[in-house]
């Protein structure tokens, strides 16, 4: 037998819609949205006085361990979109898991980034013990056989790291070979993202034809336009630029609710999981708000993404889950009214990257849902007040939070 959720507030991914009744099935899908109040029944969930929205996306993740799902679950994050991870068994072990599992994420990838031979990301790899090595691309000419050899792996987008190799140790893609990579994925009908935290890769990444472009400048005023398509990436973007981003969080109870106590701890002790701060001239979160606010007023689509990277159980400065929350705090903040930033967490992500089954509240929908305590189209940070959280109709209860325990477990399926 289906859930019925009876009287909640309902921001279906776009605007609110009043109260509603909203009927899931056995098979995961909702079946009806009935706006208008009544009283529940025994059986139903009475979800009066509360917000009932799409499950959050988080639209650039990366993902180091399995843990890192049910973390993400247990935040009301039912969907992530990976921006790179290695080697390719790894990203499809996770990715049967989250084919299978309603207790952890859902999981879309790009797999292994594009970028140059003996630069950036393999740099950033540790040696694998099989030997195997991240392929780089030294020219052009190689952007063919990369993108065929992604799309075998599964990839569901593309990743392009793009820096100005004046401002890195290491090689980097020319703007030649970026404009080669998404020649060659549109000829596959693969959406490119690009790694853009400059003006000048933000510029190159626009010019060589990227479709998504992911953080913003932080060192100066970037070009805007109505065309663009963004995940600002606003959290890490703070990380960056401050040692005391971590306090945002920290400070609010309900962001650590659900960590364990030794991730707690060592943000405490300052432990941002080895993540420097920028060391750009002119570096400076003001400059991230800044861009965000002439993109909205430019009217560009974006798209909330947090790029999450921690190790599952260790402290980082973005961890996943709980910072989509703070996420969307630093959205409204830089001038998105909450029920915009909402809608860049559920429809809009969804949208943009082609999940067409997901991120609003409609018949036929999953039903991937999030029950939150007051009204986040008021207060933004009222996602923060989790209750319950549905994954394909698996409905699991968050209303009485506890430290994450050692496994991969969100808390036990509510029982009526």
């Amino acid at each position: 037998m289906g859930t019925t959720i009876v009287g909640a507030r309902v921001f279906d991914g776009e605007r609110s819609i009043g109260p509603a009744t909203v009927v899931l099935s056995d098979a995961g899908t909702i079946d009806a949205v009935e706006p208008g109040e009544r009283e529940p029944v025994e059986g139903e969930v009475d979800a009066r006085g509360r917000t009932l929205l799409p499950g959050l996306i988080d639209a650039h993740v990366h993902l180091r361990g399995a843990g890192n799902l049910g973390q993400d679950l247990r935040h009301g994050v039912t969907t992530v979109l990976d921006m790179f991870s290695a080697p390719p068994q790894f990203t499809a072990m996770l990715r049967r898991r989250a084919y299978s599992r309603d207790d952890e994420a859902d999981l879309r990838s790009s797999g292994l980034m594009a970028g140059a031979v003996d630069g950036w990301p393999a740099v950033m790899l540790p040696p694998d013990p099989t030997g195997w090595r991240m392929p780089g691309l030294a020219g052009p000419d190689d952007a063919e056989r990369f993108v065929a050899d992604r799309e075998r792996e599964g990839s569901d987008y593309l990743k392009v790291f793009v820096e100005n190799a004046a401002d890195v140790t290491r090689p980097t893609l020319s703007p030649e070979t970026v404009a080669a990579v998404c020649g060659a994925a549109r000829r596959r009908r693969l959406l490119t993202v690009a790694h853009a935290p400059t003006r000048w890769a933000f510029a190159t990444a626009r010019a060589a034809g990227v479709d998504v472009l992911t953080h913003l400048p932080l060192d100066g005023t970037a070009e805007v336009a109505a065309d663009l398509t963004v995940v600002p990436t606003m959290t890490m973007m703070a990380a960056l630029t401050s040692q005391d981003s971590v306090r945002a969080l920290l400070d609010d109870p309900r962001l650590t609710a659900r960590l364990s106590s030794e991730v707690v701890a060592g943000l405490e002790a300052g432990d941002r999981g080895g993540l420097p701060t920028s060391s750009a001239v002119g570096a400076s979160y003001a400059h991230a708000e800044d861009n965000l606010a002439r993109l909205l007023e430019a009217g560009a689509t974006v798209v909330a993404g947090t790029d999450a990277n921690d190790v599952p159980g260790r402290p980082a400065a973005v961890l996943h889950g709980t910072s989509m929350h703070l996420e969307l705090e630093l959205l409204v903040r830089a001038g998105m009214s909450p029920a915009d930033a909402l809608a860049a967490a559920t429809s809009r992500a969804a949208d943009v990257f082609a999940l067409a089954d997901r991120g609003r509240i409609a018949p036929g929908r999953r039903a991937d849902l999030l029950l939150v305590d007051g009204d986040p189209l008021s207060d933004v940070t009222a996602t923060r007040d989790l209750r319950t959280v549905w994954r394909r109709g698996v409905e699991h209860d968050l209303s009485s939070p506890v430290h994450a325990p050692g496994r991969d477990v969100v808390g036990p399926p509510r029982r009526r």
